[in-house]
């Protein structure tokens, strides 16, 4: 039961996204909303992203704090994280979500979300 409900909650949160691109006159920039569709993710999976791209993005500034994220997220950075491609794809696994972290990020640059943080994990 509880896995036909998350299934429904994945499909008005694919329809929210569908309505946001096909009103938009330019809907070529949602490249991560189209990410997520193609890639079956769900709102969860989106938030999950975000919440390893904010913990990658306070260790490359420097104000990285343990506590700050979800204890899974914590777990796998450690005690003295880095910021590399291998990382966030070990991140992205260790959380079940197993997409190309390359189409992922540039997909997010695309559409303008974490750009400086996308481009240096592109570089590296």
């Amino acid at each position: 039961m509880e896995e036909l409900i998350d299934e429904f909650k994945k499909m008005k949160y694919h329809q929210k996204l569908l309505l946001t691109i096909a009103l938009d006159k330019d809907s070529e920039q949602y490249t991560f909303f189209h990410f997520i569709l193609n890639n079956d993710q769900s709102e969860k999976d989106s938030k999950v992203i975000f919440e390893i791209l904010h913990a990658l993005e306070d260790i490359k500034e420097g104000t990285y704090k343990k506590g700050k994220y979800e204890a899974v997220i914590t777990s796998l950075l450690g005690d003295n994280p880095s910021v590399s491609m291998d990382i966030f794809e070990k991140a992205l696994l260790h959380v079940n979500i197993g997409v190309n972290p390359i189409y992922l990020i540039k997909s997010l640059r695309n559409q303008y979300l974490q750009v400086d943080l996308c481009n240096y994990l592109l570089e590296q």
